[in-house]
C-alpha cells in the first residue's frame, strides 16, 4: 500500500496504485450490496426483478448514490463540509462506479436481482482473495501480525460449522450421523485457515471461501426465489425470499470487513478499519430498520389518518413562525472558516431559510388571493371484506382565524427563545425616579391581583352572596389591564420622546424596555387569571379589554424592537450595537408574550377576538379528523380517535411525573449520601431486576394491588402509577449512572468555596446530570407509551370512547381528606395503544385502516414526546457548555 495514498491530509499523488483504488472499489461494492440486501429483505425490490424492472430501480440507486455523493463532493469542493481521507473519496467514487456497473449489467444482461447480488459476492470473495495473496507474495507493502487472531477464528469456525451443516444435510441427509463429521470438518477447516496462516491470509482467504460459498450458492439458484425448505420437527419453512438477503448480508459485511483490513495494511490500523466499518454497516442497518418500521407504518396509516384534513393559511402561518426563526437566526450566524462570506457557503447556509420562506409564501399568497389550496387524494377501507375507495384532500384555505391554542403554543415558544437569546441591560440607560418608584409598586400590584385570584378560586366570585367577583374583580381587573397598556406603550415612548440620535434615546430608554415588558407582561397575565376566576369579562361596546390591551402591548412592542433594530444597524459603536441586541430580544420577547396572552384568553373566556378582519377564537381553521373528532364509525365513513390520543398523553406525562422525581431523588440518595455496600449493590440488583419485569406482571400487579385501592374500577389513575412503576427503574439506573459521571473536580471545587453538600448538589451535581437523566426518560418514555398489556388490565380497551379524559377540569376540592378529588383520574379512558388492539381485534368493516391509522397517530405521539425530550436535553447541554 502506497504511503502518498494513505496519507489522510496530502492529496492523491502519483505514488497511488492500482491496489489502493482496486480495494477503495471492493468496499465501495460490499456496501452497496450490504444496501440492496436490505432492500430485498423488506421486499423493496423482489428477487425475481429482471430487465427494464430491475433497470428502474438500479437506476433509482444510483441517483440517491450519486446525488448523496455529489452533493458532498460539491460541498467538499466549495470547503463548506471538507472532506480530506482519502479512503472517504475512494470509497465514495468505488460506490458510484459500482453502482453504474451493476445498472448497466441489469439492462445488458437478462439476469435477475438474486442472480447479479450472487455474481456480487463472487466478485468481491475473488477481490478480496487476491489482495490477500498479493499481500502475502510481497507484491505490495503491507504490516501484517503472525496470526489474524482467535477470536476471528471463533467467527469463521461457526461460519464454517452453519455452511458444513448445509452441505453435510443436503449430501447425506440429517438422518445420517455423517453430516456431523462434514460439518465439524468444515468448522475446523476454516478455523485452522484463519489463526495458523499469516493475517494477510487469514483475514481473505476464509472469508473469500464463506463469501464465494455464499455467492455462488445464489448465483446458481441452489437456494434461489422458490427455494423452500419444511423441517419436518417445525411447523412452518424457510423460503429464498427470506434465506437470499440474509446471505447477501452476511456475505458483504464479512467483503467489507476483510477489504478494509487490506485497505488499511493489516496489523493494528487494519483491525480499526476492518471494525469501523462493520460497526457502521451495523449501525446503518439498525438505522434502516427504524426507519422502514417509521416508513411502513406510515404508508400504511397516513391515508386514512389525513383524511378531511384542512388548515387556514393564517394557522399555518403561525405555527411555521417558530421554525422560520430558527432557520433565520442559522442564517444570520457565522460559521466555519473565514472564508464563510463566500457565494457557496452562504448558500448552504440560506438553503434551509430559503425552503422554509418558499412555504410561508404560498401560505401568504393563499391568504391574500383568497383561493383554497387543494391536494386530492383517495385512501382504502375494508367494507363487508371488500376494499373500497374514498375521496378526501389536503386543503389550506384563506379564513382568516387563527385557534386560540395555535396561538399560544407558537408565541410561548417564540417568547421561550426570545428570553434565552436575552441577557441582561441591568445598569443600563437613564435612571428615573418615578420609574424606580413603579419597580417597587409593581410587586405589590402583582401580589395583590394574585392574592385576590386566589380568594375567588377557593370561595367563589360570590363569597356570602357578596357579588364580589362582578364589582372589585372587575375593577382591578380593568385597571390592571389599563396598567398594562401603559406599561407596554413605555419602551416605544422612551425610544420617540428621548433627545440626541435614534440609538442613543433606544440606548437611554433600556430601563423602560425592561418594566414595560416584564411590567406588563405581569400585570396583564395576572389579570387575565382574575378575569377567569371572577367570571367576568370587561368590554367597552364591543371590544373586550384584556385580549385589546394584549394586541395593543403585541403592536407597542414590536414598533419599539422595530425602531431599535433600526438604530442598530446605523451605529458603528460595538458596544452600543451588542445593548441594542440585547434591547431588540426583549422587545421581541414582549410581541411574543402578548399574543400567548391574546390566545389565553380566547381560550379560557371561550370568547372570541377579532380586529382587522383577523380573529382569534376557540374554533380555528385546523380540521383534523382523525385526531380531533371522539368517535370512529363502525364503516367506511371517516372518523376520530381524540379520547384516545388524549388519554395517552395523560398516561405518559403521568407516569413521568410520578417517576422522575422519584427516581432522579432516589440516585442522588444512593450516590451522593448513601454509603457504598451492601445496601446499594441490594438496591441495584432489584432496580435491575424490576426493569427486566414483562410489563404483563406490572398490569398484574395493577389489577391485583391498585384497582381495589383505587375504587375498585379500572381507572386513568391505575394506568398512570402501573406505567410510572415501569419507568421508574430506568430513570433510577440512568439518573445514577449520570450523576456518577459528573467529575468529583466540581464537587472538589463547591466544596472548596465552602459550598454545603445539598447546594453542590443542587447547583452543581444535578445540573451536569440532568443531560444523561433526560436521556432515561427518553428511553423510559418511548418503551410505556406503547405498552398495550397492562393498560388492557388496569384501563380497559374501549373501541369507540366518545369522550375525552378532562382531568384538568376534574378538580374539585373536599371537606374530607384527601382535600382534592378527580373524577376523570378515577374513571377508565381509552388511550392509542388500547385502540390499535380493540380496533383490530374487533374485526368490524374498516377496521385494517383505521388500526393502521391509530398506529400512525401512537407513534406521532411519541415522536413528539421524543422531540420535547431531546429538545430540554440540548437546552441543558448548551447551559453545561456555554454557561
Amino acid at each position: 500500500m502506497s504511503e502518498g495514498y494513505a496519507d489522510e491530509t496530502t492529496l492523491v499523488n502519483a505514488e497511488s496504485n492500482v491496489y489502493d483504488r482496486g480495494l477503495d472499489a471492493a468496499i465501495g461494492l460490499s456496501v452497496l450490496t450490504f444496501a440492496l440486501g436490505m432492500v430485498t429483505l423488506v421486499d423493496a425490490v423482489p428477487l425475481n426483478a429482471s430487465g427494464a424492472a430491475l433497470g428502474e430501480s438500479l437506476v433509482t440507486v444510483l441517483a440517491v448514490v450519486g446525488g448523496g455523493v455529489g452533493i458532498v463532493g460539491v460541498s467538499s469542493w466549495a470547503n463548506v463540509t471538507p472532506v480530506e481521507s482519502h479512503r472517504v473519496r475512494g470509497i465514495a467514487l468505488g460506490l458510484v462506479g459500482s453502482t453504474l456497473g451493476l445498472t448497466v449489467l441489469a439492462y445488458a444482461v437478462p439476469v435477475t436481482l438474486a442472480t447479479l447480488l450472487g455474481l456480487t459476492l463472487v466478485v468481491e470473495a475473488v477481490a478480496v482473495a487476491t489482495a490477500g495473496l498479493a499481500s502475502r507474495v510481497e507484491a505490495v507493502d503491507t504490516g501484517p501480525n503472525t496470526s489474524a487472531g482467535l477470536l476471528a477464528g471463533v467467527v469463521f469456525g461457526a461460519l464454517g460449522l452453519a455452511i458444513g451443516t448445509a452441505v453435510g444435510g443436503s449430501l447425506v441427509g440429517f438422518d445420517s450421523p455423517a453430516w456431523v463429521a462434514v460439518a465439524l470438518g468444515a468448522g475446523l477447516v476454516l478455523t485452522a485457515l484463519t489463526v495458523l496462516p499469516r493475517e494477510d491470509v487469514g483475514s481473505t482467504v476464509p472469508a473469500a471461501l464463506v463469501v464465494g460459498t455464499l455467492g455462488l450458492t445464489i448465483a446458481t439458484a441452489a437456494v434461489g426465489v422458490g427455494w423452500q425448505w419444511n423441517p419436518q420437527s417445525l411447523s412452518g419453512g424457510f423460503t429464498g425470499g427470506a434465506v437470499v438477503p440474509l446471505f447477501v448480508l452476511v456475505g458483504a459485511v464479512l467483503s467489507a470487513w476483510a477489504a478494509a483490513k487490506c485497505r488499511a495494511g493489516f496489523g493494528a490500523r487494519g483491525r480499526e478499519f476492518g471494525a469501523f466499518l462493520v460497526i457502521n454497516l451495523n449501525a446503518f442497518l439498525m438505522v434502516a430498520v427504524m426507519a422502514t418500521i417509521v416508513v411502513f407504518v406510515t404508508v400504511k396509516g397516513v391515508g386514512y389518518a389525513l383524511h378531511g384534513f384542512t388548515i387556514g393559511a393564517l394557522s399555518a402561518l403561525v405555527l411555521l413562525a417558530p421554525l422560520l426563526v430558527v432557520v433565520a437566526n442559522a442564517a444570520r450566524t457565522p460559521a466555519g472558516t473565514s472564508d464563510w462570506h463566500t457565494g457557496a457557503r452562504q448558500l448552504f447556509r440560506l438553503l434551509p431559510l430559503a425552503a422554509v420562506g418558499s412555504v410561508a409564501a404560498v401560505l401568504l399568497s393563499v391568504l391574500l388571493t383568497g383561493d383554497r389550496l387543494a391536494y386530492p387524494f383517495t385512501y382504502s377501507v375494508q367494507v363487508n371484506r371488500a376494499q373500497r375507495s374514498l375521496d378526501t384532500a389536503l386543503a389550506v384555505t384563506p379564513e382568516p382565524t387563527v385557534g386560540s391554542l395555535l396561538l399560544v403554543v407558537p408565541a410561548l415558544s417564540l417568547s421561550v427563545y426570545f428570553f434565552r437569546s436575552y441577557g441582561s441591560l441591568r445598569n443600563v440607560g437613564r435612571r428615573f425616579e418615578w420609574v424606580e418608584t413603579a419597580r417597587r409598586t409593581l410587586p405589590l400590584a402583582v401580589a395583590g391581583t394574585v392574592a385576590l385570584t386566589g380568594l375567588f378560586l377557593l370561595v367563589g366570585p360570590t363569597p356570602l352572596g357578596l357579588p364580589l367577583g362582578g364589582t372589585l374583580g372587575l375593577a382591578v381587573v380593568v385597571l390592571a389591564a389599563l396598567a398594562a397598556l401603559a406599561l407596554s406603550a413605555l419602551p416605544l415612548g422612551g425610544v420617540l420622546v428621548g433627545e440626541g440620535a435614534l440609538a442613543d434615546r433606544a440606548q437611554d430608554a433600556a430601563t423602560l424596555f425592561t418594566l414595560g415588558v416584564f411590567g406588563g407582561l405581569a400585570l396583564l397575565t395576572a389579570a387575565l387569571f382574575l378575569q377567569a376566576t371572577a367570571t367576568v369579562t370587561p368590554s367597552v361596546g364591543p371590544v373586550n379589554v384584556v385580549p385589546a390591551v394584549a394586541l395593543a402591548g403585541a403592536v407597542a412592542s414590536l414598533a419599539a424592537t422595530a425602531l431599535v433594530a433600526r438604530a442598530k444597524r446605523r451605529t458603528d459603536e460595538t458596544l452600543q450595537r451588542r445593548l441594542l441586541g440585547e434591547e431588540t430580544s426583549l422587545g421581541l420577547t414582549g410581541v411574543a408574550g402578548f399574543l400567548t396572552l391574546l390566545g389565553l384568553h380566547v381560550a379560557v373566556t371561550k370568547v372570541s377576538f377579532t380586529a382587522l378582519g383577523v380573529s382569534v377564537a376557540n374554533a380555528g381553521t385546523l380540521s383534523w379528523p382523525m385526531t380531533m373528532q371522539t368517535y370512529v364509525p363502525l364503516g367506511a365513513e371517516p372518523g376520530g380517535i381524540l379520547p384516545a390520543v388524549v388519554g395517552t398523553v395523560w398516561l405518559v406525562t403521568g407516569a413521568t411525573l410520578f417517576a422522575v422525581p422519584l427516581g432522579v431523588g432516589a440516585a442522588v440518595f444512593l450516590t451522593e449520601y448513601a454509603e457504598q455496600g451492601r445496601f446499594t449493590a441490594l438496591v441495584e440488583i432489584a432496580t435491575n431486576a424490576l426493569w427486566s419485569t414483562p410489563s404483563i406482571v406490572f398490569g398484574l400487579f395493577g389489577a391485583a394491588f391498585l384497582i381495589p385501592r383505587l375504587g375498585g374500577d379500572e381507572s386513568l389513575l391505575a394506568g398512570m402509577l402501573v406505567l410510572g412503576f415501569m419507568l421508574l427503574p430506568l430513570v433510577l439506573i440512568t439518573s445514577r449512572e449520570a450523576v456518577k459521571a459528573v467529575p468529583d473536580e466540581y464537587r472538589d471545587a463547591s466544596a472548596a468555596l465552602g459550598v454545603s453538600q445539598w447546594v453542590t448538589i443542587k447547583s452543581v451535581v444535578v445540573p451536569a446530570a440532568m443531560p444523561g437523566v433526560i436521556t432515561g426518560v427518553i428511553l423510559g418514555v418511548g418503551r410505556i407509551a406503547g405498552e398495550t398489556a397492562p393498560l388492557i388490565l388496569v384501563l380497559g380497551s374501549t373501541l369507540n370512547a366518545t369522550e375525552s379524559a378532562q382531568v384538568l377540569d376534574g378538580f374539585r376540592f373536599t371537606a374530607q381528606p384527601p382535600f382534592v378529588a378527580n373524577d376523570a383520574l378515577l374513571s377508565a379512558s381509552a388511550s392509542l395503544p388500547t385502540q390499535v388492539w380493540a380496533v383490530i381485534a374487533a374485526g368490524v368493516s374498516g377496521s385494517p385502516s383505521m388500526g393502521w391509522a391509530s398506529a400512525f397517530v401512537l407513534l406521532l405521539v411519541v415522536l413528539t414526546f421524543y422531540a420535547v425530550g431531546i429538545t430540554a436535553r440540548t437546552y441543558f447541554r448548551r447551559k453545561l457548555t456555554y454557561e
